[in-house]
């Protein structure tokens, strides 16, 4: 069963994938992309380019084991620290309120899942100096070592 009906002021819309995707909240021009985080490790930024939950984790290379892809099994079933999901399909397996099924869902917000992050790509941001270490290097670059002098001048004293 790929749709699920919904009925709003006596009109019945038919929804499907497409037609989700299409009214999910990451489709506005000023959406920000929710960041999916496994035990506190930013893991990827999820967007329209993928198609669900489980193969962006996938394309990451995050380790999470799958059977069926369509809410039917529940063997993806990974329980949420925070964030919420969407789902494309109703799910048939019985979940928690801190649990989603990754193969038939996709963020709404920023996700923290616990899965582990181990042998996934993660995101790395490069070190930025703060500005009491730069001023530090700076300032070392400039002052020449007092001790280096005084040995050197006193070397000049005994010649």
């Amino acid at each position: 069963m790929n749709s699920s009906t919904l009925i709003s002021n006596d009109v019945q819309f038919r929804m499907t994938k497409s037609n989700l995707l299409a009214r999910h909240p990451l489709n506005s021009p000023f959406a920000k992309a929710p960041i999916v985080r496994l035990q506190g490790q930013p893991v990827l930024l999820f967007t329209e380019q993928h198609s669900s939950l489980l193969q962006a984790l996938e394309a990451k290379k995050v380790t999470i084991f799958s059977e069926c892809r369509s809410g039917f099994c529940g063997a993806c079933k990974t329980r949420v620290l925070s964030g919420r999901v969407t789902y494309l399909t109703e799910p048939l397996v019985e979940l928690k309120t801190d649990e989603c099924l990754p193969c038939c869902c996709i963020p709404t917000e920023d996700l923290e899942l616990d899965l582990s992050p181990e042998g996934a790509t993660v995101v790395t941001y490069p070190c930025r100096k703060t500005r009491s270490q730069t001023q530090a290097a700076s300032s070392s670059r400039t002052t020449p070592n007092l001790k280096a002098i005084v040995l050197l001048e006193q070397e000049a004293i005994e010649e």
